[in-house]
């Protein structure tokens, strides 16, 4: 095969006559090659990235935006004389119980709270399953 009228690459692509080809034109063309594939594998993803954000832009528009409740009147803030911390068990189980409701959107009159009891030591039953996973994690 005649390679006198070949380009560099036209040669590095025939498995060949690749190998009529010197150190320094194979480095050349390999480069050339790494490069093409970056530039289009890059090229590829910033088209992806936009086509993302143009939908998201579009979805994000058509949505539609749950209407405003009329503004009731707010309930005058309640001075606690007790520091927080001091709280009695009742109300905290009311604050945690009235945050999940709040949280799921459901009516607090639907929500019942079973028991709440406060573990103390360094080993609760969150603080072992943290320890387990570490442990677990260390034996992979």
């Amino acid at each position: 095969m005649d390679t006198s009228n070949m380009s560099l690459m036209e040669i590095f692509s025939n498995p060949d006559t690749m190998h009529s080809l010197s150190f320094g034109d194979k480095m050349l063309a390999s480069t050339i090659t790494m490069i093409m594939g970056l530039g289009i594998t890059f090229t590829v993803l910033i088209l992806i990235w936009i086509f993302i954000a143009i939908m998201g832009r579009i979805l994000g528009a058509t949505q539609k935006k749950p209407a405003a409740a009329p503004a009731a009147a707010a309930p005058a803030p309640v001075e606690t004389k007790a520091p927080v911390a001091e709280a009695s068990d009742d109300s905290l189980v009311a604050v945690i119980a009235a945050a999940i409701a709040a949280y799921q959107g459901a009516n607090a009159n639907n929500l019942v709270v079973k028991k709440i009891t406060r573990l103390s030591g360094d080993n609760t039953p969150w603080g072992a399953s943290g320890l387990e996973d570490r442990l677990d994690t260390r034996r992979r």
